[in-house]
């Protein structure tokens, strides 16, 4: 019954707390009342509209696709920080009893895939997979640990509330089992992930056989045209879109943000992956995506950085360092490649530094150029979830 007439977003909170407040002002709309001449002001500049999402965009919301199912995953939970083990009390277990290899992985977060060089792991997780007790007890130190520090915490929970009866009574058992996740990757030789949280969008292949916490997106994708896609500016700004905010950075959820998003029509009318990759402008998208994927790798040994730091040079309209020159040119072409598997090669991506709306500058395509992308891939949207395409 109402319309946004004003907004102004990202707003610095004046007092002590680290946070961003976004300023709204709704006019109520009487049956009696004719409303206004549908001017508003959004960031201090006047729009027709403002939509529910504080932008001058139409107001559509995307349909979850079929197509996308069983391909984009949130990591899994554990419930109870106990499974969790530092590498060196890892190391000493499997050292002790080699058969412990059976429940001790390497445990992947979002913070060692956008700090470390090498997005490795730096703690192991205990896993009992979904073993009854006296399977899990025949690895005696492992469950001494679980016990020790994770049992006492399930104690604690409220029987009454929703599945925490099944976690006390099974408290060797994680909340999840990620047998989706395992079912899905298992025919790849490695799979992508990015962080849930994360200020930039930075997608990287990682090994299979790691355990991906529940603070990361697992994709399960192994061919290095599907990296250029999700890396690709195409889906990152549909990413901004569709994902919610966490201060500067973005949550991307995996049901918003993947299961809405289009693929190009060709890759959806190949017989199978195969023929699609065959397809020139896919072939060259996945030569451009190796090329990315490696030339990045070999920047972030030689620095010894991680991801964000690498994004936070390729951003920076200060550094003209020879290989982060190198990496843009590659991240232009890389854009250029998915719109061209669109069939939209009628846009001039206008890669440059441009600021964002708030007012950080990034290396990427221009915002209107995007603002387009973002309605071609709505309609594309609407037109797969009616089976229009």
């Amino acid at each position: 019954g109402g319309r946004i007439v004003f907004a102004r977003r990202f707003v610095r909170w004046p007092g002590q707390a680290s946070v961003e407040v976004n300023l709204v002002v709704i006019e109520a709309l009487r049956a009696a009342k004719t409303p206004g001449d549908g001017s508003a002001l959004l960031d201090d500049h006047p729009v027709a509209a403002i939509s529910s999402r504080l932008d001058a965009e139409e107001e559509i919301e995307p349909q979850r696709l079929k197509r996308n199912e069983g391909k984009g995953f949130r990591g899994t939970a554990t419930r109870g920080i106990g499974f969790v083990l530092e590498a060196a009390e890892a190391e000493a277990l499997l050292a002790r009893d080699p058969r412990n290899a059976d429940c001790l992985f390497p445990y992947l977060n979002g913070d060692d895939l956008n700090t470390h060089p090498a997005q490795q792991p730096g703690r192991w997780v205990i896993c009992f997979h979904d073993w009854d007790l006296a399977r899990a007890q025949q690895y005696p130190d492992l469950l001494r640990i679980v016990e020790e520090r994770v049992k006492p915490e399930r104690e604690k929970l409220r029987p009454e509330v929703s599945g925490y009866a099944r976690l006390k009574d099974n408290w060797w058992h994680w909340a999840e089992t990620g047998r989706e996740i395992r079912r899905a990757i298992a025919p790849l030789r490695r799979v992508l992930v990015r962080a849930e949280v994360s200020q930039m969008h930075m997608v990287a292949f990682v090994p299979k056989g790691w355990v991906y916490s529940h603070m990361l997106v697992v994709f399960a994708f192994d061919d290095d045209y599907h990296f250029a896609l999700l890396q690709s500016g195409v889906h990152e700004a549909w990413v901004w879109r569709q994902a919610s905010s966490l201060e500067s950075r973005n949550r991307y959820t995996p049901t918003d943000c993947f299961a809405t998003f289009p693929f190009p029509p060709a890759e959806d009318a190949a017989p199978d992956l195969a023929r699609a990759l065959a397809l020139p402008a896919f072939a060259h998208a996945a030569q451009i995506g190796a090329a990315y994927h490696e030339r990045r790798r070999e920047i972030m040994q030689a620095r010894r950085i991680g991801l964000t730091k690498t994004y936070n040079l390729l951003h920076d309209p200060a550094c003209r360092d020879a290989d982060i020159a190198d990496l843009r040119r590659l991240h232009a072409a890389l854009d250029a490649a998915i719109l061209a598997c669109y069939g939209w090669d009628d846009l001039d991506p206008g890669h440059d530094f441009h600021p964002n709306a708030r007012g950080q500058m990034r290396f990427g395509m221009a915002p209107d150029v995007q603002r387009v992308v973002v309605q071609r891939l709505l309609d594309l949207n609407l037109a797969v979830a009616t089976g229009r395409v």
